[in-house]
């Protein structure tokens, strides 16, 4: 049974250390430049239904070598490169 917590606990512990990589990890940014937001990931081949404008506010939720997953004010979420983002 002790075994069976221990592995538990470091299992839970892995999961914590995970949560927490990336720099920018749930963090606010302001898009530098007008930019397609890709719903569908950052390789998406079909055409961006929406842009993100110069000025726009956006949480980070996590990155992925260039790109960055981000939600909008308004709750939309999608993928821009890390370039069109400054950290607030």
């Amino acid at each position: 049974m002790k075994f069976v917590l221990g592995l538990l606990g470091a299992g839970v512990l892995f999961l914590v250390g995970c949560a927490g990589t990336g720099n920018r990890d749930a963090s606010m940014a302001m898009i530098r430049t007008d930019v397609p937001l890709k719903e569908a990931g950052p390789n998406q081949v079909t055409p961006a239904t929406s842009t993100l404008h110069r000025g726009d506010r956006v949480s980070v939720r996590r990155v992925f070598g260039d790109y960055a997953e981000v939600e909008t004010m308004d709750r939309r979420r999608g993928y821009v490169p890390t370039a069109v983002l400054e950290e607030q």
